[in-house]
């Protein structure tokens, strides 16, 4: 068996109930679907894949060339969703071992469509989401039985942050216990989970919005990129979980505990932000996405990268600062120094000598909006890449400001962050030139 993979056999079959169109050319009754024999494969780094075998030729082949959702039940009795199914090759005539590519895959449960509301709770692991919520994060041995009990906490865990982000949806930090028997002892692991509670059930869809948004929380916080590592659904009644299957990306850990959002000195605001990053998502999302993918860190550096990191600080500032005070401030270099102005206090960015003539002229020459002969301050080469995490940082306290910090809170996160400690590490690139 490949390293990281999981195979289920059992049956497969398309829903007499799915909506799909081509069903209403060839309909079937409930309960008359043409079963099939096959394995499921999930790889967590790679496409899921469904291999039938004898699919029954008087069977219309183009239901199983495309559709969007399949069910089946393995050996075992567990019950599978599968969506976005795919045939890898396309046979007219009777074809055997045929293979599917799968996009999602839902284990517990059996829907028609990502987008039926069908779940209130979504629960959500991250690998390093305990490295920035935790609360005493140790295995804890204990002889008590009754104290996991008092721990779980009729199952909710401990509450860290709780917070509505909108009218009947909830977003939550908390810690879990998992138990685990040693002769004489038990050892107690405690693990951090983000959780999306909602009052009316909600599809699929909404709950994986949720984790995207919440994602790039993090990633800001964590400072680099972060992705979930399980997905949970609880449906209607809470009577049971449901557990997703996707194709996972990695985490970026921590540079030894040094965040940039402090959870602890921070705690009391970080509920605020939440909801804050909730409700401006939408136009905050295209910008975040470009400074989180320029954390993740890069062996090779060119012209884009500056590119999409002064083309984001032009985003933010047509999007959360012009005409804040009635003025139209159409010029780049006007909005730079603007944000500049705005920081000035911020210690990180005293530091940085960030030039907006320097920021205009290099962002220019590469946009190729004016003749090269006319943007004699531009620069390149190693210059290029320093002047891009000058503006980086610059981009990162514009965020925390959007989320309601203070230049004393934006200080505080700054320090013994991964910021603090590139410029300390190379004090003369960030000298005043």
């Amino acid at each position: 068996m490949e390293s990281n993979s999981q195979k289920y056999h059992g049956e497969w079959w398309i829903p007499a109930e799915s909506n799909n169109d081509n069903r209403s050319i060839f309909p079937i009754p409930k309960g008359m679907e043409k079963r099939c024999v096959g394995t499921l494969t999930y790889r967590e780094k790679g496409n899921a894949t469904l291999e039938l075998y004898h699919i029954p030729s008087d069977y219309n082949s183009r239901l199983y060339k495309y559709n969007g959702v399949m069910w089946g039940r393995d050996a075992n009795g567990h019950i599978f969703t599968l969506f976005n199914v795919e045939m890898s090759s396309f046979q007219l005539s009777d074809f055997t071992n045929t293979t599917f590519v799968v996009g999602y895959i839902l284990l517990g449960e059996h829907v028609l469509s990502m987008d039926d509301a069908c779940f209130n709770r979504c629960i959500v692991q991250f690998p390093h989401l305990r490295n920035w919520a935790f609360y005493n994060n140790l295995s804890l041995k204990i002889k008590d039985e009754a104290y996991l009990y008092t721990l779980k906490k009729n199952d909710k865990g401990d509450y860290l942050i709780e917070q509505e982000v909108e009218e009947g949806v909830k977003w939550i930090l908390r810690d879990s216990y998992s138990q685990h028997l040693e002769r004489f002892s038990m050892t107690i692991t405690q693990t951090t989970e983000f959780v999306v509670e909602v009052l009316q059930s909600v599809s699929i869809h909404y709950f994986l919005r949720q984790i995207t948004e919440f994602s790039q929380f993090l990633s800001i916080a964590l400072y680099g990129k972060q992705a979930p590592s399980s997905i949970q659904l609880m449906n209607k009644g809470n009577k049971g979980l449901a557990t997703l299957l996707f194709t996972k990306k990695e985490s970026v850990e921590p540079q030894n505990l040094k965040n940039l959002i402090k959870f602890d000195e921070l705690k009391d605001k970080i509920p605020s932000m939440l909801s804050v990053w909730h409700q401006n998502f939408e136009k905050v999302s295209p910008i975040s996405k470009y400074l989180v993918d320029s954390l993740c860190g890069s062996k090779t550096f060119d012209v884009p990268d500056f590119l999409i990191i002064a083309q984001a600080l032009d985003g933010y500032h047509k999007r959360f600062v012009n005409k804040k005070n009635g003025k139209d401030n159409r010029k780049y270099e006007e909005q730079i120094d603007i944000l500049l102005k705005q920081f000035e206090d911020v210690e990180a960015i005293q530091m940085s000598n960030l030039n907006p003539v320097v920021v205009k002229d290099s962002r220019h020459k590469y946009s190729h909006l004016y003749p090269d002969d006319e943007k004699p301050d531009a620069v390149d080469g190693i210059e290029l890449y320093w002047l891009t995490e000058k503006c980086k940082i610059l981009l990162i306290c514009c965020m925390l400001n959007m989320l309601g910090l203070t230049n004393d809170e934006i200080n505080i996160c700054c320090k013994h962050s991964p910021i603090d400690y590139m410029i300390k590490s190379n004090p003369f690139e960030f000298e005043a030139q």
